[in-house]
């Protein structure tokens, strides 16, 4: 039975945020939408909501909080997303009525807000998320998102009826965080920490043990490297599957991120990796379409010379985020007939990687390892054959990331004697 509950809103998400405790030996295993019952301390659950309206992503949520929600000793995180897409306040909120609702009404139950992830240039300042030193809200990741909702989470949370309480940096690193926090927390729903450093969020993540086990924790995949060992949630190093690649590997962008789109052109550099650009009009039309049987020959010519893949999804001038998750599904349909293919799968973009999971009946996933900060390697559990897989949130990594993903699963390749190529 698993000692810690982690609840995404996308697969990318999920599986970051489950590669942060295997530092403590803990067994991880990555689920799609539903909470089942896994051999594993930590279970990390994607829901999919990130496009969700709100109402369905507080039922989604509600509903996995209440079939745990008696279970005090169960340390619960709720993963949301380090530049705040997604239904955050309105999750943060449902999590917070339905764990209050199993422990009672004489037990003060609080949430631990810290969205900080240093290693990912995330912090928190005032309130206010910043990527590499800028105001999330002067960064094109915000204003791509249209979003309407404030930037600043105290505002946001206030929009969700949440009554927040601000711990700034001084309060941090001052000599009286923990009673601090249980003085707020006798007011306050959400209590939100500042965070520069990873000492920072070490000291919010000892601190905040004090607000006892029926606490929900809130944050990027940064506070999550720092709770399993605040909650003493340590184990003995369990044994991880040794992945093997055993043919081409396919690598999938499909999120709109300016960071993925660079990432890609400097992989296509490389001669001996093809690549295929889909537009996303070609997925909409459907398989009918002649482009798009054009684009699964080349694919197929490609795999049967064992030749590495790159897929991009188109972009376009107008786009709505709202037609992403269809997208996505249509291109992990294109990608369909090549699951028993392929060697290893790279995909960028939950919708993205949430999709082609599912069109080759991938439902769990065990984490084995992290290649960078944010980018988790991971295998299918219970499905055919055990499929190295790496997940990564569009707007993560540097220029040669996807590059050195390759190396990275070459190498699995060669340490095996298996080829890739």
């Amino acid at each position: 039975m698993p000692r810690m509950l982690i609840i995404a809103d996308d697969l990318t998400g999920a599986a970051d945020c489950g590669v942060a405790c295997l530092g403590c030996g803990l067994r991880t295993v990555v689920v799609l939408d539903e909470y089942r019952e896994c051999d594993a301390d930590v279970l990390s659950v994607d829901t999919n909501t990130r496009a969700s309206g709100p109402e369905e992503a507080a039922t989604s949520m509600a509903r996995l909080i209440r079939g745990q929600a008696r279970r005090e000793d169960l340390l619960i995180y709720k993963k949301i997303d380090s530049t705040l897409r997604g239904n955050v306040a309105v999750e943060v909120r449902a999590a917070l009525e339905a764990r209050r609702a199993g422990a009672g009404g004489d037990k003060r139950v609080v949430a631990v807000l810290a969205p900080a992830f240093p290693a990912a240039g995330r912090t928190t300042i005032d309130g206010c998320v910043h990527v590499n030193g800028v105001p999330l809200a002067e960064t094109d990741l915000w204003k791509n998102e249209r979003k309407l909702s404030p930037a600043n989470l105290l505002d946001m949370m206030s929009e969700s009826g949440l009554r927040s309480a601000l711990l700034g940096i001084a309060a941090i690193r001052g000599d009286d965080l923990q009673q601090r926090m249980q003085e707020l927390a006798c007011e306050a729903d959400v209590l939100l920490c500042d965070a520069e450093t990873e000492d920072d969020l070490g000291t919010i993540a000892d601190a905040s043990m004090t607000l006892g086990s029926g606490t929900i924790w809130v944050g990027s995949a940064g506070l999550a490297y720092h709770l399993p060992r605040a909650g003493r949630l340590q184990s003995e190093s369990v044994p991880r599957p040794a992945p093997v690649v055993a043919g081409p590997i396919l690598f999938v962008v499909g999120s709109g991120s300016s960071v993925s789109r660079r990432q890609a052109r400097f992989l296509e550099l490389w001669p001996d990796v093809v690549s295929v650009r889909v537009a996303p009009g070609v997925l909409r039309a459907g398989k009918e379409l002649p482009e798009w049987r054009a684009h699964q020959a080349a694919l197929e010519r490609a795999f049967s010379a064992a030749v590495d893949v790159l897929v991009i999804l188109g972009t376009e001038e107008s786009s709505d985020s709202a037609q992403e998750p269809l997208l996505a599904r249509a291109l992990a349909e294109m990608l369909r007939p090549f699951g028993g293919i392929v060697g290893a799968l790279l995909a960028t973009g939950g919708d993205t990687a949430t999709a082609i999971l599912r069109a080759w009946g991938i439902a769990e996933l065990q984490i084995v390892g992290e290649v960078e900060p944010g980018l988790p390697y991971s295998v299918a559990a219970n499905w055919r054959r055990p499929l190295p897989i790496l997940t990564k949130a569009g707007g993560f990594g540097k220029p040669e990331t996807l590059l050195h993903c390759r190396e990275f699963l070459r190498a699995l390749g060669r340490a095996e004697g298996v080829q890739t190529r």
